[in-house]
């Protein structure tokens, strides 16, 4: 276990546990931190050094590292040893944590994505990771949901002693620190991308919608790796993958864009999405439950719809600004000042009123 930064008071205001912190996670944690300057915030986590975006908050830091069941017994110790005033946990396994008791402490928990709504394990593993959620969102605690779905998702689980709260993601600062410069016009659209290659972000219907589109002034990138065969996918089909880039490289790849595609089988409220139409770029997602509600364009359900959908935005300029102005007021809805006023209700509501 590894410390970083000497604590200058004895008791935080709002402790973050992550155990996979990287990627998204990492980001909105960091946006947590930057929306609600009045609280003191330390960090318990177990990084993802592949998914590092490289920010890191001016906060003490614990690492954890070894498995799954050291981080768990390891966290909870920290826990119990620090009595920060609100325990926040990240993600299904630190949400576990909400299995022990905590007296005096407020416990927050963002799901940042239900792992039952995966969509590449089986159905008896779903069934055991929604039978474990259910169990754990019985004790009094919040949680706090990253989108309307996920709201809506953990309202169906918790007991009257949960309460459920709406977190709304941001982009913060570190798209706006991207300099800006007008889109160069040009004969071309370019696609974006981002994200690890795997099963979640399903790249296998990527290549089903760019060998469907069938144009070559339409240009596709994918910012990021992952799975070997799943790249290859991509490359046979005719995406560009740059690999992983730093994470200003991959915000100037993205505000170079025309146009952000999204792709995934299931999500949260991915970060990306929301840093691309902070950039200026329009976003258009494949059509999820997941998603819906957070105010980006649908391009439709399947391969076919997307690749239609794909052609108007390169070839018709109404839909084009459409698209545009519907992607510039999703920024609305995460905004900092939303997401600092929901954090500053989140953190000073008691557990017993939270119960």
């Amino acid at each position: 276990m590894q410390i970083e930064r000497q604590r200058t008071q004895s008791r935080p205001d709002v402790l973050h546990v992550s155990e996979a912190y990287g990627g998204g996670v990492q980001t909105a944690i960091s946006r947590y931190i930057e929306n609600s300057p009045g609280f003191r915030h330390e960090l318990v986590v177990r990084m993802r050094q592949a998914h590092d975006v490289g920010e890191l908050p001016d906060v003490e830091i614990t690492r954890l590292e070894g498995s799954m069941a050291k981080f768990i017994s390891s966290a909870r110790r920290v826990i119990r040893e620090k009595q920060p005033k609100v325990v926040h946990l990240h993600s299904s396994f630190a949400g576990a944590l909400r299995v022990f008791s905590f007296p005096g402490v407020k416990v927050v928990y963002t799901p940042h994505s239900y792992s039952f709504l995966r969509g590449d394990i089986s159905p008896l593993v779903r069934a055991g990771y929604l039978g474990t959620e259910y169990l754990l969102s019985r004790g009094p605690h919040t949680i706090a949901a990253i989108s309307p779905h996920e709201a809506a998702t953990a309202a169906r689980l918790v007991s009257g002693r949960a309460a459920v709260t709406y977190l709304p993601n941001v982009a913060g600062e570190t798209s706006l620190s991207v300099p800006t410069c007008e889109k160069q016009k040009s004969a071309r659209t370019r696609v974006v991308t981002v994200g690890r290659i795997s099963a979640q972000k399903d790249p296998s219907f990527l290549a089903r919608v760019v060998e469907r589109v069938e144009d070559p002034s339409v240009e596709w990138t994918w910012i990021g790796d992952g799975e070997a065969s799943l790249k290859q996918e991509l490359i046979d089909a005719g995406v560009s993958v740059t690999g992983w880039l730093s994470n200003g490289e991959a915000l100037a790849r993205m505000a170079e864009a025309d146009l952000y595609f999204h792709p995934a089988r299931w999500e949260g409220a991915p970060m990306t999405l929301l840093e691309a139409v902070s950039l200026g770029t329009p976003v258009l997602t494949r059509k999820i439950a997941t998603l819906d509600g957070l105010g980006f364009a649908s391009a439709g359900c399947g391969a076919e719809d997307a690749a239609r959908s794909v052609l108007r935005f390169a070839h018709d300029a109404d839909y084009r600004a459409s698209v545009q102005r519907t992607a510039a007021r999703s920024l609305d809805i995460h905004s900092s000042s939303v997401q600092g006023r929901a954090l500053t209700h989140l953190y000073l509501v008691s557990p017993e009123e939270a119960a």
